[in-house]
């Protein structure tokens, strides 16, 4: 059991670069401090560093982002909770803490040598379906939410629609998946700056997702450079 944890661990810890190392240092200890300086509460300092360690770990494509990504959604959940927040609460609860577990299944199964995932991109075809029914789902459950009297219907379909998209590419380890992140944190950045503005608190949260944000950008640009790479080399 102990060498399989050391083995484990050896493989999380391999092909890391200089630079990712720094900005994996980086990102973490400049959200610790900005959490200690807005002298945020623990849990949602501990929200805010797991989301951060699962956002760069499934950048590099180490399985162990899912570990981070289990702790990160169910105290996000919580936090969405405290605030009201509905819809994340049903987001992080419903549907991307059990994504977690089924993410850590279907990666295992895609394994490099050097322990980090085979990424792809979707073809012309499937890019067109998948954002096509992205968008038709938007309008749909805004519609539908609408119908409800949702104060902002079609803002919160579509950071539902496109979230749900966003963990299933995620899943299916596609490099789509990170320019779907980016409009979330985008518009996840936009919710939280309303929350943080209208009693000061959860800053780590709102710092949490501006990370995302560059690390979505970053992330989107690093994956398809490395499938071009991969795919030149077998031509």
């Amino acid at each position: 059991m102990f060498e399989k944890i050391k083995s484990f661990c050896a493989g999380e810890a391999a092909s890391w670069k200089r630079w990712e190392l720094a900005w994996f240092a980086f990102c973490f200890f400049t959200s610790l401090a900005g959490a200690l300086y807005l002298k945020d509460s623990l849990l949602g300092t501990i929200s805010s560093l797991s989301g951060i360690c699962y956002t760069i770990l499934a950048g590099k494509g180490k399985i162990s982002c899912y570990f981070f990504g289990i702790l990160n959604s169910f105290l996000y959940g919580w936090i969405s909770y405290r605030e009201r927040l509905f819809g994340e609460v049903m987001l992080n609860w419903g549907w991307y803490f059990p994504m977690m577990f089924v993410g850590l299944y279907c990666w295992k199964q895609k394994l490099g040598k050097d322990q980090t995932i085979l990424k792809r991109a979707l073809s012309f075809r499937g890019k067109l379906f998948c954002y096509g029914c992205s968008l038709a789902g938007i309008g749909l459950y805004g519609w539908i939410l609408r119908l409800m009297k949702d104060a902002q219907p079609f803002m919160d379909s579509s950071t539902t629609v496109l979230s749900v998209t966003a963990m299933i590419l995620t899943v299916k380890r596609c490099a789509d998946q990170w320019l779907l992140w980016t409009v979330v944190n985008i518009l996840s950045i936009w919710m939280w700056v309303k929350v943080f503005r209208a009693d000061g608190a959860w800053g780590a949260t709102l710092f949490m997702w501006i990370m995302a944000l560059a690390n979505g950008i970053l992330f989107f640009v690093q994956w398809y450079r490395e499938i071009r790479l991969c795919t030149e080399k077998e031509q």
